[in-house]
């Protein structure tokens, strides 16, 4: 008896095919797991800390952010902006891995800003913790981070990404030529990517951020441990020792990678 034959007398005679269920509005809106990094949600006590404000407060404060977060045309213009600029960036991949031999991105990452994150930079920049203000003094309530293997390849794809003629670079802050005090380091973009709708053409700011993989390897780890233990000068000291240790190690392995293709 076939294969197809011992179905049938299994399920009495009939052979069922499984529909496939609709695509829900609240799935598609939802950025894709393998493009969204673990994001933690700051526990009151540490919101509370960070801003002074009380509990009960910032919790109110939060939820009102969250519901403009929430809503569906934001979700879908945010989500717009990223899918723009992820094509862009697996165009670049693909010609610098075409150059090269070898992939030259070899991640991409995307998160929209969460309401607990806009709510305590809000308050860190002193200005009033809504959306409306969020919307007009924040600009990276969406972002993008790309890691590649070598220091150089992040110049190579930020040139591509400035060379695209339908997006607007605003902002490059290179904080590899010039870390941050805690040792970060990383090459961050804002851009301005135009969202097409019934309402017509729409900007949408969209922050950048191009890594090494050591770089990234050390800002993950670096948040993991120092967000337990803020405020400590002891544990500042070692994270920022790690980090110009790493950096030494991205400068060898950069040299070492020019010297292999040169023979």
């Amino acid at each position: 008896m076939g294969i197809y034959n011992m179905a049938k007398k299994k399920s009495g005679n009939r052979i069922y095919k499984k529909k496939r269920q609709p695509q829900r509005l609240a799935d598609i809106l939802q950025p894709e797991k393998k493009n969204q990094p673990v994001k933690k949600t700051e526990p009151e006590k540490e919101i509370n800390e960070k801003t002074g404000a009380s509990v009960s407060s910032a919790k109110e404060k939060i939820k009102a952010i969250d519901s403009f977060v929430q809503a569906v045309d934001y979700r879908l213009r945010c989500k717009a902006a990223i899918d723009i600029l992820m094509a862009k960036l697996k165009m670049i991949n693909a010609e610098l891995s075409d150059q090269k031999k070898r992939t030259v991105i070899s991640q991409t990452t995307s998160r929209i800003k969460s309401a607990e994150s806009i709510y305590v930079k809000l308050i860190k920049k002193e200005l009033t913790p809504d959306f409306e203000t969020a919307r007009k003094n924040l600009k990276d309530l969406i972002g993008i981070r790309v890691v590649c293997p070598f220091e150089d390849e992040l110049y190579q794809v930020a040139e591509l990404l400035e060379m695209q003629k339908d997006i607007r670079v605003i902002q490059i802050k290179d904080y590899i030529k010039n870390p941050k005090k805690n040792g970060y380091k990383s090459l961050h973009m804002i851009v301005e990517v135009p969202i097409y709708s019934a309402e017509g053409e729409q900007k949408e700011l969209v922050e950048i951020q191009l890594r090494t993989m050591a770089m990234d390897y050390w800002s993950v780890l670096e948040y993991e441990l120092y967000y337990k233990k803020r405020d400590d000068a002891e544990i500042e000291a070692e994270l920022k020792k790690y980090a110009e240790e790493i950096a030494k190690l991205d400068s060898r392995m950069l040299k070492l990678r020019n010297k292999i293709e040169k023979m």
